[in-house]
């Protein structure tokens, strides 16, 4: 049996996988922009995120069916080898960058919460070597090992925002309709890329065991990750308001140090500092293996593994380029209309020319 294709995922890994790519994101500083700019309805763009990308899955879902292979024969039975080629590297441009912010983010937030006099260097080379030896164990243990941290890390955030019922001022989500319902609604339809990590379901397609193990894993990935992203974003709103919201740079941390239990029991953030580095570290080993994943199809590689120590330097290199966390910041915004390609451009040309393509089939077949 192929490596690349062991065919036995199920349910429980696809929503693991997902949900560790695209959770981690909520609690970076994407958030504290994001409300700003939409105000106290910033729930509506969070809802708009998980319902789009759904959509994309459910079309790619629909090309698979119509051509039965790994994305790579699919894109070139319906777009030509050039426009194979053209895709898979842009996905997977897509996923190694994503790793790589992450990484970078990742690190920068690990050095001023729990490390600060270690050096950077070290955290990020933890950070890629951890990645990389879950992705050399394969993707198997890559969902295995989402899958355990998954409900730890879900119950944990709970606990966190539960906690915190004391610090809620209802009167910070008003006015209801933010800074308007359109531009929560611009910003959903423009951030669905940041949700681009569901997609890897479909490109790990051989992976799992059929089109409904898929289906059934992306809804409940989003909706699980949807409804703890609204929750999240409606406490941090209740807690902070918009004004102070906007200017925290760590969001669950800034949330976590309000927690207080009595005089014996006090700062429980650093407790929930490990729940949130094993968000990013999964998020940085699910992104690399699949960017790794579409470049070993290209190369027609039996497995990944000879690669992974490259691709893994790669990213780390990649995430020490930019001269500081702002510059990060900036580099991830701009990505974001990349990311968005692959939510809207290639979707939706692999679903037309899948559905032209049966049409035709059909017309000829009556004929």
């Amino acid at each position: 049996m192929n490596e690349l294709h062991p065919g036995r995922l199920g349910v429980a890994d696809g929503i693991a996988l997902v949900f560790g790519i695209v959770m981690p994101r909520v609690f970076l500083s994407t958030i504290s922009s994001l409300i700003e700019q939409n105000g106290p309805i910033l729930w509506l763009a969070m809802v708009i995120y998980t319902l789009i990308p759904l959509m994309a899955l459910y079309m790619m879902v629909y090309v698979h069916n119509g051509v039965s292979s790994d994305i790579l024969m699919v894109c070139q039975q319906l777009i030509g080898r050039i426009g194979a080629w053209v895709v898979l590297l842009t996905y997977s441009f897509m996923f190694l960058s994503n790793a790589s912010l992450v990484l970078r983010l990742y690190s920068e937030y690990t050095l001023l919460t729990a490390l600060p006099r270690v050096e950077f260097q070290l955290v990020i080379i933890w950070y890629t070597v951890s990645a990389g030896i879950i992705c050399y164990l394969g993707i198997e243990a890559l969902t295995r090992t989402s899958y355990i941290v998954m409900p730890f890390s879900m119950a944990g955030i709970a606990i966190i925002l539960l906690l915190l019922a004391p610090f809620y001022i209802f009167y910070n989500l008003t006015p209801w309709q933010g800074n308007g319902v359109m531009q929560a609604v611009y910003a959903g339809v423009k951030g669905a890329g940041y949700n681009v990590g569901v997609l890897s379901l479909i490109i790990l397609a051989p992976a799992f065991q059929n089109a409904r193990t898929i289906k059934k894993a992306a809804m409940y990935a989003l909706s699980y990750a949807g409804i703890l992203r609204v929750s999240f974003i409606l406490v941090y709103t209740m807690v902070f308001g918009i004004a102070s919201g906007a200017e925290k740079t760590m969001p669950l941390f800034e949330l976590a140090r309000l927690v207080y239990l009595n005089q014996y029991f006090q700062r429980i953030e650093a407790l929930f500092i490990i729940v949130w580095v094993m968000f990013g570290l999964l998020a940085v080993a699910g992104s690399l293996y699949v960017g790794l994943y579409l470049i070993a199809l290209l190369l027609k590689l039996p497995t990944l593994r000879p690669i992974v120590p490259l691709g893994a330097m790669l990213i780390a290199n990649a995430a020490m380029m930019p001269p500081d966390i702002g510059y990060a910041l900036q580099v991830d915004q701009k990505l974001i209309t990349l990311f968005d390609v692959g939510i809207y451009v290639f979707p939706i040309i692999l679903f037309v020319m899948t559905y032209w393509k049966r049409r035709r089939k059909k017309l000829c077949t009556s004929v």
